[in-house]
């Protein structure tokens, strides 16, 4: 059986589903096994089929297997050439003061963490996407403080170091959890960025906002983030006055994915200081650009399992939440000196 007859046969077996009332599950959740099944374990046929032109046209699925197990972008879905990937949806940002970490081997390297009485400010980032360039899904991180004079590498090599640059103020991430397998690999191959999987719940019921509480479950231990009142995240969905989608802002930031880090958009042209440096001098840096249709701020509040300051890791809740719905972020490829000045203007 030639491998375009079966990529066609595969394509008319899944319209038929449609046909008959069967929902097509996202494309991430259709995985290579669920089509094994579907055609009798013929998997070198399956493999080749998945990188025919049928299911190409229909941009299905995004990641091809690859022999060598390599995870890459096949689709940049940027609308700009300069931001060639492109994520819309809606977060939130819920404000904590936070306790920094004692030890500083601890520390995010090649940057300083910035703290007063030995808290900074920090909470969480719960986002929901709508469109990425692997399909929908979630993402929950935690913020572990404000960071300052990032080292940030701008030549073709990192290990360049007469190429760095300084990037003054910004916000580090501690933890990045995805609710996709597929995410959780293209976020650590494609920028580098360390993700786990977990599972997140958006209960879209309840009258405020609410973070919590956190559990670890499965024999294979996972986390599970559970925040409810995610109606509230939907601004556009649930204010009367919305009548516009039109996004506002274009706003640059600039974000080192290996430390889960964003940045005021303003660089100083010298190596920037830190007192941990680790075995990598200088940070890989990208630009980002968001732009958005509405903004809120609204109550909202953290739920732990245990209610002491102590037993909750040291954090206190702010009780309210930055919603941004509609949002698009673009990110681009990693800025060094012969792109630098695109980013600038």
């Amino acid at each position: 059986m030639s491998p375009s007859f079966l990529s066609s046969s595969l394509f008319l077996y899944l319209i038929n589903d449609v046909n008959a009332g069967y929902t097509l599950p996202p494309r991430q959740s259709l995985s290579l096994n669920s089509l094994v099944s579907r055609s009798r374990g013929n998997t070198s046929a399956i493999k080749n089929a998945l990188t025919s032109t049928a299911l190409q046209a229909i941009q299905w699925p995004f990641f091809l297997p690859k022999t060598d197990n390599k995870i890459s972008v096949d689709c940049e879905n940027g609308f700009d050439p300069s931001y060639p990937w492109r994520f819309e949806g809606r977060f939130i940002f819920r404000p904590s003061l936070v306790r920094v970490p004692i030890d500083e081997n601890d520390f995010p390297p090649c940057s300083n963490l910035i703290s007063i009485f030995g808290y900074s400010l920090g909470g969480s980032v719960v986002l929901e996407y709508d469109v990425s360039p692997v399909g929908p899904y979630r993402e929950y991180v935690n913020m572990g403080g404000v960071v300052a004079w990032g080292s940030v590498g701008v030549g073709e090599s990192l290990d360049d170091e007469s190429e760095t640059v300084c990037l003054g103020l910004g916000q580090w991430g501690t933890n990045l959890y995805v609710s996709t397998q597929v995410a959780e690999d293209v976020c650590q191959q494609v920028w580098g960025l360390p993700a786990t999987f977990a599972d997140i719940e958006l209960e879209e019921n309840g009258q405020r906002l609410l973070d919590g509480p956190d559990e670890t479950i499965g024999d294979a231990p996972r986390r599970k983030f559970n925040i409810s009142g995610w109606n509230h995240a939907r601004i556009l969905s649930n204010d009367k006055n919305s009548f516009s989608i039109k996004r506002f802002g274009n706003v640059p930031i600039f974000w080192t994915p290996t430390i889960k880090a964003l940045w005021a958009p303003i660089f100083f042209p010298f190596q920037g200081w830190s007192r941990r440096i680790g075995k990598q001098r200088s940070l890989p840096v990208h630009m980002l650009r968001l732009s958005a249709s509405a903004v809120r701020l609204k109550r909202c509040d953290r739920m732990h399992q245990q209610s002491s300051v102590e037993k909750s890791g040291g954090e206190i809740p702010l009780g309210l939440a930055l919603v941004v719905d509609n949002v698009l972020i673009e990110i681009g490829r990693r800025v060094t000196t012969g792109n630098l000045s695109i980013f600038s203007k």
